[in-house]
């Protein structure tokens, strides 16, 4: 049974479909265009849970200013005055030593304004240094697309002279937050974004937070939907995906739910389209995305009787290496809820969710003595497997467009090819551009980039 056609659906309920939906009604779209989501709400990575009376973030989501897509995206839904980022950036670290080192904007031009914190950083010699000055001046100049998408970026600096002390304490600790791998498994161009929009760039550099639950998001975009025409349905698992005729498509519901439609947009992490698509497309898509290479991220949580920590976070080099995040530093109780998240985890993923707490609790008590005070009240671990793409070499031969070999079927996600690493940033910029190519087929024009955001 085929129920009443859908003008346009749109499977999955993350950021890249959130923004997608937004965009193609935002684009002037007036025919039916229903989400279909699997779960009981909306923002898949980017989302909250209930426990024990407490709401968790399922991830200390930071953004860059330079997060244009991003940011735009959240004041489209309501979130502008939520959006909180700093006047500049002022990142601290610690180690098990108990050194303290910052890497902070000075009034200095870009890109010599973080010069001053680089020569103080106290983890490097002072000779590694002076020979940061060579790889920095070398990106600036070369064409990170076109020579630096088949070499790795760790070795890449060390042809500039960069040693394992600077590549470990320095360029990971930038590179494993922004994107969840070190820079031996990074790309060369990857790893110079990031170089080019965090460090050099002294205004897209700065550091910011939502100032609310990242549930929020969902919930806004949800409104803001239902308001301008869109529809949602929850609980909806898509099973397979069944190309029937050019420019027609059966979506195949868990429940036995038969949706056709004339646009499809997949918006699901692409080792699960893999899945629900006919073994058959595969020859026909020309970038292989189902080789795809994914990380995880792990939040330790730790609710501690006292307030163990009083800044608001910082990056921790040893250990269990990560960052470290004062949950309710605004609210009740600062200081007693404290999250390590741990990106590229690599064997401790494999380590048993107890023996993981009491690891990080001991890592964590060399940078915050209190730890050794008080006592832990509760705590909780929250994997997320396949949490971002490994921005390999080569890994950008695996990454498709947004549109596919067949007519009327779309792609989103921050796996596909939007110039950008696997990141907030490039799930909506997926969302935004797979919108502007679905309004084209559907009205027969192409909307402006402002039209959309």
């Amino acid at each position: 049974m085929v129920d009443e056609p859908e003008s346009a659906v749109i499977i999955g309920g993350g950021l890249a479909g959130l923004a997608a939906e937004v965009g193609i009604l935002a684009g002037g779209f007036k025919g039916k265009l229903t989400l279909l989501e699997k779960g009981p709400s909306l923002g898949g990575r980017t989302n909250s849970l209930d426990y024990r009376g407490r709401t968790l973030d399922l991830g200390q989501h930071m953004h860059v200013a330079g997060f244009d897509y991003y940011l735009t995206f959240l004041k489209e839904i309501g979130l502008e005055g939520k959006i909180q980022t700093e006047p500049k950036l002022n990142v601290e670290f610690r180690d098990d030593s108990g050194k303290v080192g910052k890497v902070k904007s000075s009034p200095l031009p870009p890109p010599f304004h973080l010069a001053p914190s680089f020569f103080g950083f106290p983890f490097i010699s002072p000779g590694q240094k002076i020979k940061l000055i060579r790889p920095l001046l070398t990106g600036l100049l070369m064409d990170r697309k076109k020579d630096g998408a088949d070499r790795s970026f760790g070795d890449w600096l060390r042809s500039k002279g960069a040693s394992e002390e600077s590549i470990e304490k320095l360029w990971n600790s930038i590179l494993v937050p922004t994107l969840n791998a070190v820079a031996d498994d990074v790309s060369l161009s990857m790893g110079m974004m990031i170089v080019e929009r965090v460090l050099l760039d002294k205004e897209g550099g700065r550091l910011g937070r939502l100032n609310c639950s990242l549930s929020r998001i969902g919930k806004k975009a949800a409104e803001y939907i239902r308001y301008h025409g869109g529809r949602i349905k929850l609980n909806s698992r898509v099973q397979s995906v069944k190309i029937i005729e050019e420019g027609r498509h059966l979506v195949v519901l868990a429940d036995g739910t038969t949706l056709e439609t004339d646009v499809l947009l997949s918006a699901v992490p692409g080792h699960e389209l893999s899945k629900i698509l006919p073994e058959w497309t595969r020859e026909h898509f020309s970038h292989p995305f189902w080789k795809l290479d994914w990380n995880s991220i792990i939040n330790v949580h730790l609710f501690f009787k006292e307030s163990v920590m009083s800044e608001e976070y910082f990056g921790y080099l040893n250990g269990s290496a990560g960052w470290v995040f004062n949950i309710n530093r605004n609210g009740d109780d600062p200081g007693k809820h404290i999250c390590l998240t741990i990106s590229n985890p690599g064997s401790l993923e494999e380590i048993d969710p107890k023996e993981l707490v009491d690891k990080v609790r001991e890592d964590l008590s060399s940078p915050l003595p209190r730890i050794r005070q008080t006592s832990l009240e509760d705590s909780l671990v929250l994997y997320q497997p396949r949490a971002t793409i490994r921005a390999t070499p080569k890994s950008h031969d695996l990454r498709p467009p947004q549109n596919s070999p067949f007519p009327g079927f779309f792609l989103a996600g921050d796996w596909t090819d939007t110039g950008w690493p696997s990141t907030m940033e490039s799930a909506v910029r997926s969302g935004y551009s797979a919108a502007r190519l679905v309004l084209e087929y559907v009205l027969g024009n192409s909307p402006t980039e402002d039209s959309l955001t």
